[in-house]
């Protein structure tokens, strides 16, 4: 069984920064760092099969030894959901493992497509989002906080090869109503409808093979509870900026029926 449990984004303060001296007084459980509790045959390292009961360790280093869990611990999506704006959302409690459902509510985001054939694609997609959120790219001239998450789409053909990209930035609050319009033709806002989606978090500034294993893990985890996303677009989500404190990157699928 499932139930709401609103849990909003969106309720940033305005204009913090991180401060990378900061102190972490708390010290979290990997449930409460990647929002959901993990499925107990992930845990098992394939090449021994050998199931390591400090993988479920509450707190301790011996949890991070675990074959899914060597990269950092993430951090708390609440957590970072406090310091910057986040899209608004509501958590899904569900009885299964291994991901977090949640209804992501429309929104505005700006959005540009990824140059796959530029090596530095990703790069220049991203200085083109943020020329809009500047001011400089906007018709207004309005400078705009930051806000969180950074979201990478990849279309994917019937054999799940790549089409093509995207990357879009989150509209704060204070322009959601009414954002400005993009004076480069190579940004525009769009307006997402509400979706349900399905994540899995990790710690680190990652795109390698292992975090793509994440997508057959999150794959894994729906069938379990007879839940379809999508199959023909992958996301990914980056809470923090690289190298920038502790790390948070989810991968996402979206319900099929939202799309």
């Amino acid at each position: 069984s499932s139930g709401i449990n609103a849990e909003y984004g969106g309720g940033a303060h305005s204009g913090h920064t991180y401060n990378t001296a900061e102190v972490e007084r708390v010290e979290h459980s990997w449930e409460e760092a990647e929002g959901y509790e993990e499925c107990e045959e992930f845990l098992i390292d394939p090449d021994t099969q050998h199931f390591d009961e400090n993988s479920l360790n509450e707190l301790g280093n011996r949890a991070e030894q675990d074959h899914f869990r060597k990269h950092p611990k993430p951090k708390p999506i609440e957590e970072i959901c406090g310091k910057y704006q986040c899209p608004m959302y509501q958590k899904v409690e569900s009885s299964g493992c291994g991901f977090e459902e949640r209804i992501i509510l429309r929104a505005n985001w700006t959005t540009t497509k990824v140059d796959l054939e530029s090596p530095n694609g990703y790069r220049e997609a991203y200085f083109r989002l943020h020329g809009y959120r500047s001011g400089a790219k906007n018709d207004r001239g309005e400078a705009m906080d930051m806000a969180v998450p950074v979201i990478k789409k990849w279309w994917l053909d019937e054999d799940f090869n790549v089409l093509g990209a995207t990357m879009s930035f989150y509209i704060p609050a204070a322009f959601q109503s009414d954002p400005p319009a993009s004076t480069d033709d190579l940004v525009r806002v769009e307006e997402w409808d509400e979706a349900v989606t399905y994540t899995r978090a990790f710690g680190g500034n990652r795109e390698d093979p292992e975090h793509l294993k994440q997508f057959d893990l999150l794959k894994t985890a729906l069938a379990k509870e007879n839940l379809t996303p999508y199959p023909y677009m992958r996301m990914t989500a980056g809470f923090t900026r690289p190298g920038y404190g502790r790390q948070r990157r989810e991968v996402i699928l979206v319900d099929n029926d939202s799309m």
